[in-house]
């Protein structure tokens, strides 16, 4: 997929809403919003892990966002990342938060009380940054 598939996908997603779990275009959360963007790029990946789960989910199971995204695709290094890469943090606490490269340095996520939307990868989130796979 070359820059402009992945710029004309970015402005597709931008805007769409938060929602907890949120598995359509009318509201998405981190990994609806992988799950369709991958797809979008014939990309298949699980919108969850089958299990419910409650907006405390990360309390309940600090390990569980890491144990899913740990089995897709293979481990990127985060010196270099590519577009498409799924890139993950670390919220507080928890492993709880990713996103999509776009190009080299951004990336396009959605965060609580926000709507999708492309992020510089910058010094702010390289703190938040565990670790990234790459699906291709």
């Amino acid at each position: 997929m070359n820059s402009e598939q992945i710029e004309l996908l970015v402005k597709k997603y931008q805007g769409i809403p938060y929602l907890h779990a949120g598995r359509d275009l009318t509201g998405l959360d981190c990994l609806g919003l992988a799950h369709f963007f991958y797809k979008d790029c014939d990309i298949d990946i699980p919108k969850d892990d089958g299990e419910e789960y409650s907006t405390q989910w990360a309390k309940k199971d600090p390990e569980r966002y890491l144990r899913g995204i740990l089995r897709l695709g293979q481990a990127a290094p985060v010196d270099q990342l590519l577009p498409l890469d799924f890139v993950y943090f670390r919220m507080g606490r928890y492993i709880s938060h990713g996103g999509i490269m776009v190009d080299p340095q951004h990336f396009i996520h959605v965060l609580q009380k926000t709507t999708v939307h492309v992020s510089p990868m910058d010094w702010v989130w390289k703190q938040r940054l565990v670790g990234a796979r790459r699906l291709l």
